[in-house]
Parts: structure tokens; sequence; C-alpha cells
């Protein structure tokens, strides 16, 4: 609870000198009295009989009035924290899903080309179709496709930032994988001259304008729903 004001304590006084006041305004008073020496200075001029400076008669109402007074501003001071209080806890709790999202669920981190392979590369009805095998013993979590102004095509693995081990072997970091050329040209507004796994800064080639590329085996096409 806040400090009471003298003021208030000076009106209390006479109630507790002469044993008629409640007893929360006792408590309140002697609670005040060990810490305001002024406060106990007035009430041994009171003891003692000497004249005080007069004050405006105080009676029982208006000692409940102080009390419901002060009782009101420390229920405020309470709701004001309280509130104060949720909002801090609401701003952590946002913080921490904030987190957690950034490290377990965002796709924000490229996988790097060392431990990547390309094989099996073929083209079929303007589609080039490879084989992707990432053995780096962690998960692929989604292939992202981008185009240069140079007609530069990458797909790009991505992971998040707290890495999961990989348990599927027919998951994105080992399968089978395919561009379709007039699609991708369509959708981006660029030509494609060649096809890398990577980003522009680490790649590896996939496929190039010109290369002489064998048929794609049937059952691949099939895997992927062509006849």
């Amino acid at each position: 609870m806040r400090e009471v004001p003298c003021r208030v304590i000076e009106d209390l006084l006479p109630l507790y000198h002469d044993d008629v006041c409640s007893e929360e305004s006792r408590s309140l008073v002697e609670g005040h009295l060990s810490q305001c020496e002024a406060c106990r200075n007035e009430l041994q001029r009171m003891r003692a009989g000497l004249p005080v400076e007069e004050k405006v008669t105080v009676d029982r109402n208006s000692d409940d009035r102080v009390m419901k007074g002060i009782a009101s501003s420390w229920k405020k001071g309470k709701k004001r924290s309280f509130w104060k209080g949720m909002l801090v806890t609401s701003a952590v709790a946002a913080c921490l899903v904030l987190a957690y999202v950034g490290l377990f669920q965002w796709n924000v981190v490229n996988v790097g080309t060392e431990n990547a392979e390309i094989s099996k590369v073929s083209q079929a009805d303007g589609k080039v179709f490879f084989h992707l095998n990432v053995d780096d013993g962690y998960k692929i979590s989604t292939l992202k496709y981008d185009v240069n102004s140079n007609g530069d095509f990458y797909v790009t693995g991505k992971r998040q930032v707290i890495k999961e081990e990989a348990s599927r072997p027919s998951a994105l970091e080992n399968a089978d994988e395919f561009v379709d050329l007039s699609e991708q040209e369509e959708i981006r507004g660029e030509k494609i001259e060649a096809i890398y796994f990577g980003t522009p800064d680490d790649r590896k080639l996939i496929w190039k304008e010109g290369m002489d590329l064998p048929q794609t085996d049937q059952s691949v096409l099939e895997r992927f729903g062509f006849e």
C-alpha cells in the first residue's frame, strides 16, 4: 500500500488517542507512527494534555470515508499493476512464439552443395528431370525456385535454423525432381538458359542450353503421372 500522508493521520489521531477508531484505522495509524517522528510528537502532545492546533472535528463517518479513499486508491494501483503485468506477460509470450517459429518452422537456411549429388539428368517434352541426393544427414524442408536476368534458374533447398535429421530416404534430400521449362518461363517471365542446384554463390550445374540429354525413362515419367 502506498504511503499515507501526514494530514490523513492527523485527522485520525484524535480517534486513535481516544481509542474509538476502527481496527483498520488503528493499524494504519500505528504503521505510520513507526516511521514518522512529527506525528509521534503530535500524539505525545495529545497524551500530555498540551494544547494543539485546533482541527476540524472528525466523526466515525469521516474515518470511514478516509479509509475508503485509501482503499480505492490502493485498488486502482493494484489494477494498473495487474494490466501492466498482463501486457509484459503477453509481450514475452509473443517473443517466445516468434523465436520458436523462427528456429523450428521458418525455412530460411539454404542447403549447401558440398554434399549434394546430381544424377540421372534427362529430358522429355520440355521438362528436365534429375535425381537429387543431399547426403549430410539432415532433412530438406522445401525446394525454392528462382531465376535471374541471365536466365539462370536455381533450385534451392531450404531448412529451418534448427536442422531436423533426415528419416525417410524418399524425401526431398533423396528424390527425383523435374523442372518444366516452358511453365517456369511463363510464370517468371524469363527464358531459362541453365538450371542449378543451390544459390548464385554456391551452385552445381544440373542442365544448360544445348546440353545433349537422354530421354527420361518411362518409369520416371509414370512416377510423376506423365505418360
